[in-house]
């Protein structure tokens, strides 16, 4: 569909909040995106409805309405806040790292430093999950970022410079894998998102979360793992109550090339699964992230999910 103006108008609107947000003290931004979170929790129905199905598909009669409710705007202000540092981006510095992260785990990280090292970062959309590419810049070493497709074409070059604002290159998606293969197999790094769910008949691997919700995933992440002999390191970025950030560095996970693309990418899930149980207003819960169903067992999953000849493949016992 043709909307220039549309398009412009957006394009115009959000590179103002860019301006005005980089302008703000970082202490600013937090009472800011809790406020935000807040309104558009109350006015999006269709994304409250969502998260609302999705928290109570992940944890069946676990929390009482109003709890959930806490979860599901939580989940809103936590993704307003990694918008709207998104924007504060270009402000980071080496130390203001210093002074607002801390760092666990970067003794598992097998390629910690310059040195060429093939090193996969797999997060998902938990807490600040814009920050861990623009903050390993400065921990562990700058990285390629897959330039993201807007429908509007004119937000890519604007959400791009403040992906690269802290010197990470961007690439654009056509041929994306191809690249990052070489780049690998170079002894380069770069991350992954991995929660995401993907149709059936493009490739995707059956991931079992929560104990029995199955969801069909790209396994990207470990097939180029396996090919390049690359390590696997899972990623999050916390919140902390005195505003600072936790990135936390899991365990790296091996790919064989005798083990299949579901166990690995199983695995991988398996790292980062305790942290939303944990803090489960950190994740991404309007996403409808269990599109297909089974035609059997499927009371758990939420009202949105639909069945799939595909997806009964994908899920069928070898």
């Amino acid at each position: 569909m043709n909307r220039p103006l549309q398009d412009w108008l957006e394009f115009a609107g959000l590179s103002a909040v860019a301006v005005i947000v980089r302008n703000l003290a970082f202490e600013q931004l937090r009472p800011i995106a809790d406020t935000i979170g807040s309104i558009a929790y109350w006015l999006d129905r269709r994304g409250r409805a969502t998260a609302l199905a999705n928290l109570e598909a992940a944890f069946p009669e676990k929390f009482s309405r109003s709890r959930k409710h806490w979860i599901a705007r939580g989940s809103y202000r936590t993704f307003a806040r990694t918008m709207l540092e998104l924007f504060w981006a270009p402000n980071i510095t080496e130390e203001f790292v210093d002074q607002q992260i801390v760092f666990s785990g970067l003794e598992h990280d097998p390629c910690h430093g310059d040195t060429p090292c093939a090193t996969i970062y797999c997060c998902i959309h938990y807490g600040n999950f814009e920050w861990l590419s623009l903050v390993i810049a400065y921990s562990i070493t700058r990285m390629p970022v897959i330039a993201q497709k807007f429908r509007n074409p004119h937000l890519g070059p604007l959400f791009d410079s403040l992906r690269s604002s802290t010197g990470n290159q961007i690439i654009p998606q056509e041929r994306a894998m191809l690249k990052m293969l070489k780049h690998l197999k170079a002894g380069g790094k770069f991350g992954l998102l991995i929660d995401l769910n993907i149709d059936p008949r493009e490739g995707g691997v059956p991931l079992n979360t929560f104990d029995g919700l199955i969801a069909s995933v790209t396994p990207a992440h470990v097939a180029l793992a396996q090919r390049t002999g690359a390590s696997i390191v899972p990623v999050e970025c916390l919140p902390l109550p005195d505003g600072r950030y936790n990135i936390v560095h899991h365990p790296p996970i091996e790919c064989p090339s005798d083990a299949t693309l579901t166990t690995l990418a199983q695995k991988c899930w398996d790292s980062l699964e305790p942290g939303i149980k944990a803090h489960p207003e950190c994740w991404l819960w309007p996403y409808k992230h269990w599109r297909y169903k089974p035609r059997s067992g499927a009371d758990r999953y939420p009202p949105y999910a639909n069945h799939n000849n595909r997806f009964d493949s994908l899920i069928a016992p070898d």
